[in-house]
């Protein structure tokens, strides 16, 4: 008896953990954290490095659900400038706000984004975190001027 019920319990706990969180939930989904947004060491890393820890970064930071003005002050906070995306060209799902920060060091300049998608609701459907660097002569994605 008392091994049916530890089985139900576990399987009842097991269902509740997979119950996903609707949009603008004020949950654990709407907590984010206080600390900076590390950007990882990008003064010495290679730019996949930086853009793979980057991404990692945002998407543990910012859970889909999260109110997207909390989201886009936490960005604030950290030196992102935040602006309403207007141009939508009609191509695809672009996003709903895109969040820039831009850093000059040595001969290059690292600019990390981070596309904001607005779910039903207000809250947040996704964030797409991007990184650029360019240094010298160096065109756009380092490619050549």
């Amino acid at each position: 008896m008392k091994f049916g019920f530890r089985l139900a319990l576990v399987a009842a706990l097991l269902v509740s953990a997979c119950e996903t969180l609707p949009a603008g939930t004020t949950g654990p989904a709407a907590r984010l954290p206080s600390t900076p947004l590390e950007l990882g060491d990008w003064r010495r890393a290679n730019a996949g490095a930086v853009t793979q820890h980057f991404e990692r970064q945002v998407a543990s930071r910012y859970a889909v659900g999260a109110p997207l003005a909390a989201v886009s002050a936490d960005l604030r906070r950290n030196d992102f400038s935040c602006a309403v995306n207007r141009d939508s060209a009609g191509r695809g799902d672009p996003p709903d706000q895109i969040c820039r920060r831009s850093v000059s060091a040595d001969t290059c300049t690292h600019t990390w984004q981070v596309h904001l998608f607005d779910a039903a609701g207000g809250g947040l459907g996704r964030a797409r975190a991007l990184y650029d660097r360019s240094c010298g002569a160096d065109g756009l994605l380092g490619g050549p001027g």
